[in-house]
Parts: structure tokens; C-alpha cells; sequence
């Protein structure tokens, strides 16, 4: 095996493992928001206007954000710059918690969280190419499942033996894993036209615009399904 092959080998574990701590953090800061801000003495409705707000900020954001990852080159410094933003929410969260705080809290981690998962597939899609991206977005998916089962019963455990806070304290520690496995990734195998799903034509590498999106009637059907998905869901935690 060469250099180069290794090399891309150990970029792709370092990924895989990015993927299950991604979702660890995610796992901290998203579900168990609810019942934190209950037990903390907020009613039903102020913890349901949290929810939506951090909701309608990650709306917002996604396709400008999606615009932002084709465009710079440096993903992972992007990638990082959020997992800062999701540290910095958390620690919001653990201090008192005011409307602002809860706000400001909810527009970082709504903010951030549009960007992890898109920014995790260009660096995917950057490094093995469109030909060998579902295998390997399979795996990221089967890592980002464990990493999810392992939160939920790391954070059970937490909060029972030190109160729902410690939440927090654990997201923020899950970030630096993160962090290390996001820059244990060379950054040398991400191509950048790859990374933005360019195609050759005619010699050339182009992007391809919006107007694909809207030519695409199976993405069309599969984005109104998620929509009703999320819009059946939303009500069902708070």
C-alpha cells in the first residue's frame, strides 16, 4: 500500500471517528435542552418558544450556509469554528438562564449545527469522489448512530449522578474529540472541486447551479417528505 493510500486511509478513520463525536456533542445540546430548561423552572410555553427559535435560526441559516462551505477552501477551519460556537452555547446554557442567555444560546448552537453535517459531507465528498461517497457516507452515518446510542446512556448516567448541568460540561469535553479527530483529517486530500460536487464537462470542471436542484423530482419529493417528518415531530418532545 502507498504512502498516499495510507494516508487517505487514516483521513477516513479520522472522519469516521469525527462523525461519532459530532453526533455526541449534537446528542448533549439538542434532546435534553427540553427537560433542562424544565427542571429549571421554565413553563411549558417558554421552553417551547427556545426550541423553535434555536429551530427557525438553523432554518435560516442552512442555505446560505451551504453557500459558505462550496465557497471556502479551508472546511475544516470552518468545521472547527462551529464546533467553537456549539462549545460556546454550552456554556451559555450552564450559567444562569435568562431569555437572552437561552437565545443567544440557541442561535449559536442553531447557527452552527446548519453547517456540521453539509461541512462533513464536502470533506467526505473532497476526499473519496462522488463514485465511492455512499459507501463511505454510510459509514459516517453507522459512526454518527453509535455515537448517538453512547451519549444518550453516557448523559443518562450523567445527569442522574450530577444534575442536568453536567450536560453540558460533557458536549463541551466531546467537542475537543471532535476537534482532534477534524484536524487528524489532511486537509491535503480534500479536493476542492470535488468538495462542491464540480463535474467535468468538456475538459473542464464546472459546479453545477440551484436550477439542478429544481430538475430533480425524486429531491423534490424526498425534501417535502423530511418537511413533513419535522413539521409531525416538532411538537412531540417539548
Amino acid at each position: 500500500m502507498s504512502d498516499a493510500t495510507q494516508g487517505k486511509q487514516r483521513s477516513l478513520r479520522s472522519l469516521e471517528w469525527l462523525n461519532f463525536f459530532l453526533a455526541d456533542v449534537q446528542t448533549g445540546l439538542g434532546p435534553f435542552l427540553a427537560a433542562y430548561l424544565a427542571s429549571s423552572g421554565w413553563n411549558p410555553g417558554r421552553v417551547g418558544y427556545a426550541l423553535t427559535f434555536g429551530g427557525l435560526v438553523a432554518v435560516a441559516i442552512q442555505t446560505p450556509a451551504g453557500a459558505v462551505i462550496d465557497a471556502v477552501h479551508r472546511k475544516r477551519a470552518l468545521l472547527g469554528a462551529n464546533l467553537g460556537d456549539l462549545v460556546a452555547g454550552a456554556f451559555l446554557l450552564m450559567g444562569r438562564l435568562s431569555s437572552m442567555t437561552v437565545s443567544s444560546a440557541q442561535f449559536l448552537i442553531g447557527g452552527s449545527g446548519a453547517f456540521l453535517a453539509p461541512t462533513v459531507a464536502a470533506i467526505t465528498l473532497g476526499i473519496v469522489g462522488a463514485g465511492a461517497f455512499d459507501k463511505q457516507f454510510g459509514k459516517n452515518q453507522a459512526f454518527n448512530s453509535a455515537g448517538n446510542v453512547f451519549t444518550a446512556l453516557l448523559i443518562a448516567f450523567v445527569s442522574y449522578k450530577f444534575g442536568y448541568r453536567a450536560i453540558f460540561v460533557i458536549a463541551a469535553l466531546l467537542a475537543i474529540h471532535a476537534a482532534v479527530s477534524l484536524f487528524a483529517v489532511d486537509a491535503t486530500q480534500i479536493d476542492y472541486a470535488r468538495a462542491r460536487g464540480s463535474i467535468q464537462e468538456q475538459g473542464q470542471t464546472k459546479a453545477t447551479g440551484l436550477s439542478s436542484l429544481l430538475e430533480d423530482r425524486v429531491l423534490l419529493y424526498f425534501l417535502a417528505t423530511a418537511f413533513l417528518f419535522h413539521l409531525a415531530n416538532a411538537a412531540m418532545l417539548p
